[in-house]
């Protein structure tokens, strides 16, 4: 088991498999890093070195009582880069690892990475007008901002979520190891990190990316995204390509694990 400490003490755990060019896959919020990906790390440690981390406060990393901005989770993807030493990384942000991912390019510039993967965020989750791409294609304000509230106030209301995930969510034992392994995210920071994403609005900052950029959404079959945002994104950041999941919802890692394996690693072979 390989971790990193942070310079506030927090351990960050990380899985690092293979050898090659350095591929970063950041989770979304509450998918533990070694379950989720499980599908996916070694087949793309046959050409890649792999780095899959828990962000802070999820799976096997440190969970402190601070630290749940943007600003701090990407400054601690930056020292776990440094620490490593890598360079040339195909960075990959899921959901709230995009948000990540942006931040971190914003505010580190783009020294160490070679290419970006924006897999299944929207750079808005709520409503706004004139917005055609909230999540859930309406999520009003109000109720975006008050649900970290009401996940504080009963957890369980992250299970229709989490179902949502799926085009064919998995049953019985599969779908309690799932829900388990979410639970290894404490509810408050879960919360803390809810709010956070709220209020990010990242739609007029998508021209300034600063590397090759590659965006994978699962469409027209998505249940939590279910519309054009990919495209809508590929239109946004110049000379990025777009890779459409036509059988899974919002995990295409899991659901098209095949197709996802093959296109993240033909991504890395292209420098």
């Amino acid at each position: 088991m390989a971790y990193c400490h942070l310079n506030d003490g927090v351990p960050l755990y990380y899985r690092d498999e293979g050898q090659g060019r350095p591929l970063i896959l950041l989770q979304a919020l509450m998918f533990t890093a070694d379950y989720f990906w499980q599908r996916n790390i070694f087949e793309l440690a046959k050409s890649c070195r792999v780095i899959a981390p828990d962000l802070r406060g999820q799976g096997l990393s440190g969970k402190p009582n601070h630290g749940y901005t943007m600003p701090r989770l990407a400054a601690d993807i930056d020292e776990l880069l440094t620490r490593l030493d890598l360079n040339d990384v195909v960075l990959l942000g899921y959901s709230l690892g995009g948000f990540v991912s942006l931040q971190y390019l914003q505010d580190f510039g783009p020294g160490r990475v070679g290419a970006l993967v924006l897999m299944e965020m929207t750079p808005r989750l709520p409503s706004a007008p004139g917005w055609e791409h909230p999540t859930f294609g309406d999520f009003p304000e109000e109720a975006a901002r008050g649900y970290g509230a009401a996940l504080r106030d009963n957890r369980d209301i992250y299970n229709d979520f989490f179902q949502a995930a799926f085009l064919e969510p998995p049953e019985g034992s599969e779908m309690e190891e799932m829900i388990a392994q979410t639970y290894l995210t404490p509810t408050e920071v879960a919360a803390q990190l809810i709010d956070e994403m709220a209020q990010q609005d990242w739609r007029d900052k998508l021209a300034d990316v600063p590397v090759p950029t590659s965006l994978f959404y699962s469409y027209p079959n998505n249940k939590v995204l279910p519309t054009a945002v990919g495209q809508w994104i590929q239109q946004q950041i110049p000379e990025s390509e777009l890779v459409l999941f036509e059988h899974s919802s919002h995990a295409p890692f899991w659901e098209e694990a095949e197709k996802f394996n093959r296109e993240l690693a033909r991504v890395a072979a292209d420098r």
